[in-house]
């Protein structure tokens, strides 16, 4: 326990799905003035936590004055081989900030979690939060790559035809061992294919066939817009599989929603240039850093 005022009623510990509840009414007012607008429904907030396998068991809460002050949410799975906790959101609400809340929830949590046999700790922070950067850093944190936020708001620029043999189909599954083989990086955390089973319920799985085979695919919140993966053989670029997969994920998006690539490694040039070519802007960046336990 952290005691930063030393009254009873302050104090640092893990959560229970009991305090779902607060839990979201803290999220959401922690991320009312956040650099980039981040406003979630209390189903998106939950689906949010599944996404990113959140044990609310083993969240972290600062409490001042008996109410949630702060939060730091850990999903626990694989990354690179390792045992990893990944903060899914740290946050604390406007009236309570610069009193070294979030330090003191990272103190008392990762010690216990290497004890527990995490090897590291993986998060993303947007680039322009330097606060939070600086933190991170003194913590022993390191940036191991970039993301970016791609958006497009007119829908899909047509930037090459596509091969008139091009077949789409809806899948019912993901079939990684294919999906995989057309990779040139990897996905970030709340894009793996850990995170899209988890989220299975709510993810639209597009294929692209030429005579059968598959040669490219595309995983994305339909309603939303919002591309998790894209990937397409490599002997089948530049034909325009790409486009088609997003042609057929624009003709799904919601009337007035924008489309987003979540977090794509700006270490992908042709990614990048790619999507930019088809009408996409950088919203924002992150920087993925990671702590070994």
């Amino acid at each position: 326990m952290a005691v930063l005022d030393g009254t009873a009623l302050d104090r640092c510990c893990f959560l229970a799905e009991e305090h779902f509840a607060e839990l979201y009414q803290t999220f959401t007012e922690a991320f009312s003035d956040y650099v980039y607008p981040f406003a979630l429904t209390e189903l998106q907030f939950r689906n949010h936590l599944i996404l990113n396998g959140v044990d609310l068991r083993r969240t972290a809460a600062y409490f001042m004055g008996g109410q949630m002050a702060g939060f730091s949410l850990n999903g626990f799975g694989e990354w690179s081989g390792k045992q990893t906790v990944y903060d899914a959101g740290t946050g604390v609400i406007p009236r309570y900030r610069r009193r070294g809340l979030s330090r003191s929830m990272f103190e008392m949590m990762l010690p216990k979690f290497a004890r527990d046999g995490i090897k590291q700790c993986l998060l993303e922070v947007i680039t322009s939060n330097t606060g939070a950067i600086r933190l991170y850093e003194r913590l022993g944190f390191r940036v191991i790559r970039e993301l970016a936020l791609l958006q497009s708001d007119n829908g899909v620029k047509m930037a090459s035809p596509a091969d008139e043999r091009i077949e789409l189909r809806t899948l019912n599954g993901p079939d990684w061992p294919t999906f995989n083989s057309f990779w040139d990086g990897t996905p970030s955390w709340q894009n793996s294919p850990d995170a899209i089973d988890r989220s299975r319920h709510s993810k639209t799985i597009k294929a692209a066939y030429i005579d059968g085979n598959c040669i490219g695919y595309m995983i994305y919140s339909s309603r939303f817009g919002r591309a998790s993966q894209m990937a397409v053989h490599p002997d089948y670029r530049h034909c325009g599989v790409g486009t088609a997969l997003l042609r057929g994920m624009a003709a799904e998006t919601a009337d007035g929603s924008s489309m987003q690539v979540i977090n794509i490694d700006k270490g992908l040039p042709g990614s990048i240039r790619f999507f930019k070519a088809h009408g996409f802007y950088e919203r924002l960046s992150q920087y993925e850093m990671l702590l070994q336990l």
